[in-house]
């Protein structure tokens, strides 16, 4: 059997979580406030049609650091370990937190934000856009990875998405209330080890640049309407030819629409979307519906379904997603999931069991 963690992965994760308790009840002179969050995933994966079986875990730490007037140091990791993966020959792959090949310490997130009293915020260092662009209350409930940001960005550029980051400058303009004007330019080409990370070569490596325009009523996390449109546009080296740059653009947009409210529950509707229509790109159209009921007897639970369709040069793909979040107590939530898939007329049934356990201040 594969080692879970390397010695010095080992010592940097308990090093974390015995560091970042104390350190949050710590109040410098300056008035620092330190906000940190530990949450561990494991999620058991089966393909029904072959019988084959997988096991994915998730270590998250983030730790945030108050430094002047408005600023913060933001720094984040993560902790992988797979078993048996992929469980399926899906082409979005229907599992968010599947990282690819182990490793005990990936560098996610280390940069300043400053914000400028409530309506810009500027942020500089090592990111990636999933946050920022694409994970809403609707989007963050289902486990398929098309959710995490759109398969016609994820297939088409070598971007800064999970597991993956690079350097980045990232704005938010906030000029009224409920709208956000979002601006992100990284270095073309994201990575995971930190010799690559920490780079900004657009010679070599290209620019990628991603911005969004959106609206949301009430408040971001429990709004009552959620509406977005974006584009995404750069530069990378050619597969064939590392020297050559080539260029790529995608459009897309996300609706999340509350219906109807049944008592202390609420019915939603999510629709989302986009294209990257050139012959260069590997996924060229995408689009997801689903339905959305929260708030359910226990206060925090949902459940949803949800029709993803991804069109690449290729082949096709469709994954009917029905999942379920349960908290269990403040820091368990059980979530299960399953699959319905068909790529290129190949049907596939999975079923997913997600453990997710948090703690922070």
């Amino acid at each position: 059997m594969k080692r879970i963690f390397t010695e010095q992965g080992i010592r940097v994760c308990l090093a974390l979580c015995m560091w970042l308790p104390v350190q949050s009840r710590l109040t410098p002179a300056s008035g620092q406030r330190v906000e940190w969050s530990v949450a561990g995933t494991t999620e058991g994966l089966w393909n029904i049609n072959g019988g084959k079986a997988g096991w994915c875990n998730l270590l998250e730490v983030s730790v945030n650091t108050g430094l002047w007037k408005g600023a913060a140091l933001e720094t984040g990791a993560i902790s992988t370990y797979n078993m048996g993966i992929p469980v399926a020959d899906d082409l979005q792959a229907f599992s968010c937190i599947d990282a690819g090949p182990d490793k005990a310490f990936r560098l996610i997130q280390a940069g300043i934000r400053q914000d400028f009293g409530s309506h810009f915020t500027l942020y500089a260092g090592l990111r990636n856009i999933d946050v920022d662009h694409f994970t809403t209350p609707f989007t963050a409930l289902f486990t398929n990875s098309s959710h995490g940001n759109f398969p016609i960005l994820s297939a088409n550029f070598p971007l800064a998405t999970y597991p993956l980051a690079a350097l980045c400058l990232h704005t938010e303009i906030r000029p009224l209330p409920g709208l956000i004007l979002r601006e992100s330019v990284y270095n073309g080409v994201a990575d995971d080890r930190l010799d690559r990370q920490f780079r900004f070569c657009p010679g070599s490596d290209g620019v990628f640049n991603i911005g969004s325009i959106a609206y949301c009523i009430g408040e971001e996390e429990e709004h009552h309407g959620y509406y977005t449109l974006g584009y995404a546009l750069g530069t990378s080296p050619s597969e064939d030819r590392p020297d050559v740059k080539t260029y790529n653009y995608a459009l897309w947009g996300l609706v999340e629409q509350p219906i109807v409210h049944l008592g202390e529950s609420h019915l939603g509707a999510m629709l989302q979307g986009g294209t990257s229509p050139a012959q260069r790109s590997a996924c060229r159209y995408y689009w997801g519906a689903g339905l959305i009921l929260s708030h359910l007897p226990l206060e925090a639970a949902e459940i949803g379904v949800v029709i993803n369709r991804a069109l690449y040069a290729d082949g096709r793909e469709t994954d009917i997603e029905l999942t379920g979040s349960v908290p269990v107590c403040p820091h368990l939530t059980l979530q299960p999931a399953v699959h319905c898939i068909n790529t290129n007329g190949h049907y596939t049934a999975a079923a997913q069991l997600r453990a997710i356990v948090e703690f922070g201040n």
